[in-house]
Order: C-alpha cells, then structure tokens, then sequence
C-alpha cells in the first residue's frame, strides 16, 4: 500500500474510534462498526474484522494492503489520509484537486462507477474492494465484486454534503481512522476561524450557489450541497430560495434567477482548475441571470473545487472564499 505524506497532527483530538462507531450505530447510517477481530485468515491480510455495508455485515481485512476503489470519493478520502490505492474508478465530476494530480494519474483505471471494468479490477489484485453505491449502477454489483475479493460499498447520501461521514468511514475501512479525525478537526477549526474573523460580513450577506443544466434551467444548490455544506459550516448564509432546504438544490428557469435578488453574492460551478462547464457558461450569458442583482454589482464570483467530497477539499474552499470575504 503506497502512503503518502500523512496530514499535519491536530491541535485537538476528534471523534474517537469507539465514540466514532457507536455514535453512528443507527439502521439508517449503515454504519462501518467494527465487530471485532476475526480469526487470522489465510489471505495476504491477516486478521479479518466484519464490518457493516450498505447491504449488510461483510468480512474485510483488518489490514488492507491493495485497495480497489469503485469510485472516485473513496479515492479522494484514501488519499487524504496518506493512502494510495492500487486501482481507481475513473473521475467524473468536478476534477481532481491540483494537489492529487499526479498521485492520481498514476494509479491504474478500472472504468467509472457505472462502468466498472471488472477484469481490470482482478488484475491489482485487491484484498479490499472499496466504494459507494452511488445511483445507476447494477442491482448485483456486489455480488460480482464480491467474486473477485472482500467488498465494502457504503450507501449512497441523500445529502451530497454529507462526505464527510462517508471520508470518516472510509478511513476506518484502511486503518486511518485517526488520521481522519485530525483533517475533520482541522477542517472544523479552520471554519471556525473564517465565522470569527468575518463575523460582521457573513452577518450582513446572504450567498448563492448556482450551476447550469440543459434544457433552459439551472441549479441553486442547498446548504447541503457538495460545496454548499462548506459555506454553511464557517457560518454563511443562504438567499430565501436555498436556507433550510436539504438535497442537493432546486431547478429555475433562466426567467427565475431573479429569486435571487436577495442574495450579495453568486458563486458559481468551476473545476477544481476554475474551469466553467459549457451549461454553466450558458447560464452566464443568460439575460436574465445578468440582471440578478449580485450579477448587476459585481458579486458574481466562480467556485473552484464546488463539487467538493473530501476534506483537503473542503479546506481549498475554505481558503478560496476567504480570499472573497473582503471584497463584498
């Protein structure tokens, strides 16, 4: 197992193991509680440990060496913690953080989530199938990864803001629980540094966060959305149209951007180089998003990172917005 440089320690001590896995005990969180250590197995691995997933209590190693991610999050979260896998699911949303790049050019593609090349999955080798039963994949998928190792798919988020359990999960899965604690608490106190040190701006401002779509209709992301979740934990507050929604966000025709006029400032969808996506740029250009107020005054700002599912992630925009604050 490739490890990269682990994270800085933290000044404070998150969630602990056992706290992590009785808190999250519950039937709805499908919770990766660990049951115990097994018998030592006659695999690579060792010991085995039972863990819940999405369907149910399985059987991993208690100390993976050869990670195979079915997903793109599960990835990001190895990587935060100093892990490299030994295969990966090819990223399709939003790009990789600049940071990962290269780490992540250099492990071996085995197809997308919804397109898993399952022979090149045997081929690494794994002795832990990693990933999330994201929407559109096949209804037997872990019976088919489960042929060809140990399987651990953890159940898909109503909320997309809510990778931050799912890192946590996937972090325990690889034995760096800890790890995963210190960039949560890191993450917590840089958000808390932003809610003091703009208190008086985040106070007199509301934002928005907006994507395009096809078909003549945009997004308006939620407080628990990708990014979403980010801006509410350092204290921002959303227009009317977005605060207290959960989900994703809401579909407007171009003809309603003006429910936005409450809002200061729009943030919109870039890449995690600040490209703009071409429904996005469509939206842009629209008349009537240009005569959004925030538009009109020049509040109108990109948003790298904004599909963000990790938390080095979740730090970058962090660190972007503060460079933000002090121009509105």
């Amino acid at each position: 197992m490739a490890l990269l440089a682990p994270p800085r320690p933290s000044a404070r001590r998150g969630l602990t193991r056992r706290g992590f896995l009785a808190g999250a005990g519950g039937a709805a969180a499908l919770v990766l509680a660990a049951c115990g250590s097994g018998e030592p197995s006659g695999g690579a691995g060792g010991a085995t440990r039972t863990v819940e997933g999405a369907n149910g209590p399985v059987q991993i190693p208690a100390n993976p060496q050869r990670i195979v991610c079915t997903d793109f999050y599960t990835t990001y979260a190895l990587l935060d913690v100093g892990v490299t896998p030994a295969g990966t699911a090819q990223a399709t949303l939003g790009g990789v953080l600049p940071a990962y790049q290269q780490a992540y050019d250099a492990i071996p593609k085995v197809g997308t989530p919804t397109t898993l090349n399952f022979e090149a999955i045997a081929a690494q080798g794994p002795d832990l199938i990693l990933g999330t039963l994201v929407p559109n994949l096949p209804a037997d998928l872990g019976a088919q990864l489960s042929g060809i190792g140990p399987t651990l798919l953890l159940p898909s988020a109503a909320n997309p803001g809510s990778w931050g359990e799912r890192a946590l999960r996937t972090a325990d899965a690889v034995n760096r629980l800890q790890q995963g604690e210190a960039l949560k608490a890191r993450y917590e106190q840089h958000a808390g540094r932003i809610r003091e040190q703009y208190s008086a701006t985040l106070a007199r401002t509301r934002w928005a966060l907006v994507r395009g779509s096809a078909g003549g209709v945009f997004f308006s992301d939620y407080p628990t959305s990708w990014s979403g979740v980010v801006l509410a934990d350092a204290g921002f507050r959303f227009g009317a149209f977005a605060e207290g929604k959960t989900g994703a966000g809401g579909r407007l025709s171009y003809e309603q951007a003006t429910q936005l006029d409450d809002c200061d400032v729009v943030l919109h969808l870039a890449d995690t180089t600040g490209g703009v996506d071409a429904n996005t740029q469509t939206l842009l250009a629209q008349p009537a998003f240009q005569q959004v107020r925030a538009v009109r005054e020049g509040r109108l700002f990109p948003l790298p990172n904004y599909y963000c599912s990790h938390y080095q992630q979740g730090e970058a925009v962090q660190s972007y917005l503060e460079t933000l604050l002090p121009r509105v």
